[in-house]
């Protein structure tokens, strides 16, 4: 009960302890994206000013022709026709700041979340045992004045990247452990 309870305990706090990490990560990621629309509002507040103050530039200039339009004194309307005519093709080679800088169709590429090899790690936690220790093939171990080599065999499903040898030598007094 107490190896169970113990167990347990530290399965909440590993438990816990990645709920954290989500948490905060999720957090971050949160701010970014906040970040990102905060940005990108102001952009298209700026470029919605920008056709606004295009529009009444334009608004102005027809009014202006159309009150050309109206001279009935040749020589005047001459004169003033050309000013409005260069102001108009400038009004028309600007017009480039109609067009957005944002493509609304991928404003959040930058945000692609795929936590699916998270998930699947996720889903793979359990409860570990120990691997089985390796039998040792003592046909094959061999000893000389400074050397031991030392031969095994691992059968369990586990993939174990090491093992530990400890070897103990008798001194006759006490035994030295290294």
């Amino acid at each position: 009960q107490v190896n169970t309870a113990m167990h347990e305990a530290k399965l909440m706090e590993e438990c816990d302890e990645l709920m954290e990490i989500i948490r905060q990560r999720k957090q971050v990621i949160a701010v970014k994206i906040k970040e990102t629309k905060v940005m990108k509002l102001r952009k298209l507040a700026q470029q919605v000013a920008n056709c606004r103050q295009c529009l009444e530039r334009s608004t102005v200039l027809i009014n202006q022709a159309e009150h050309i339009l109206k001279e009935n004194d040749h020589a005047r309307f001459l004169q003033t026709a050309r000013n409005v005519a260069e102001r108009v093709a400038m009004a028309t080679a600007s017009s480039q700041v109609l067009i957005p800088d944002i493509n609304f169709n991928d404003a959040f590429e930058n945000f692609a979340l795929d936590f699916s090899r998270e998930k699947k790690l996720l889903e793979g936690l359990d409860y570990l045992t120990a691997p089985n220790p390796p039998s040792i093939r003592e046909e094959l171990c061999t000893a000389s004045h400074d050397t031991i080599t030392v031969h095994w065999i691992s059968e369990d499903e586990f993939s174990v990247s090491s093992y530990e040898l400890q070897y103990t030598i008798f001194t006759g007094q006490a035994n030295f452990i290294s």
